[in-house]
């Protein structure tokens, strides 16, 4: 699978129900895959999925599109959208992964700052 077809199936896995998602996740990420973005750290395939459920009941018409991958010696950075069903953009940002025998085994997800949103 290349780099590009790997994030594109993985970021689909957010939007999955559980019983899709689990093959999914064994097919895309490492066994002992790590995940860390703003929210916090988690470790091993089980916490992310129950990350994911989360995400899909608080987003639950929400999915992430890939817009591009950079890719070099196991390492690969995505740009990403996270869209409403109307194609409305919620959220923009880029995720960093190391990669395992062709699985990503340590994500971390960087969202940026919303449009609009000021800082003190």
């Amino acid at each position: 699978m290349t780099p590009e077809a790997l994030w594109n199936r993985y970021a689909a896995i957010w939007s999955l129900d559980a019983d899709a998602r689990e093959p999914e996740m064994s097919a895309c990420l490492a066994d002992d895959v790590t995940y860390c973005d703003p929210n916090g750290a988690i470790a091993g395939r089980a916490g992310l999925a129950a990350y994911m459920a989360g995400f899909k009941e608080s987003v639950p018409a929400g999915r992430f599109i890939i817009l591009g991958v950079l890719h070099h010696n196991e390492r690969s950075l995505a740009r990403w959208e996270l869209r409403h069903e109307d194609e409305t953009v919620l959220q923009t940002g880029t995720s960093f992964a190391a990669m395992s025998d062709g699985r990503l085994s340590a994500i971390t997800g960087f969202f940026d700052p919303l449009a609009g949103r000021h800082h003190g």
